[in-house]
């Protein structure tokens, strides 16, 4: 994948939400677990990072999709996208994820 591709997603960001001053692209590694039997990491995600502020912004359905077990994920009540099991919005088209009415 190229890294267009990589950052397409975060193309969008502009400056900094903090101070507004310009972000460098960058990636991150980020854990996937705690503990004795969960500690291998998601290496290499696409990132944007202030200089200043040290605020990152990456792209979340990157590491999503790549790692999170799908016992942990949900579909969206409206895009049918998987999402984590706990998310109260959809990352994707931004639903609210209200409790499904079960049939009587």
């Amino acid at each position: 994948m190229s890294e267009q591709d990589e950052f397409s997603k975060l193309s969008s960001v502009k400056e900094c939400p903090v101070c507004g001053r310009k972000l460098v692209k960058g990636y991150f590694t980020i854990p996937r677990g705690t503990g004795v039997f969960h500690s291998d990491t998601y290496d290499n995600a696409p990132a944007l990072r202030c200089e200043r502020c040290g605020i990152a912004i990456l792209d979340y359905g990157v590491v999503t999709r790549a790692h999170t077990p799908a016992s942990f994920l949900k579909k969206c009540v409206e895009c049918d996208e998987s999402i984590p099991i706990a998310s109260e919005y959809c990352p994707k088209c931004g639903t609210y994820q209200k409790e499904k009415k079960e049939s009587p």
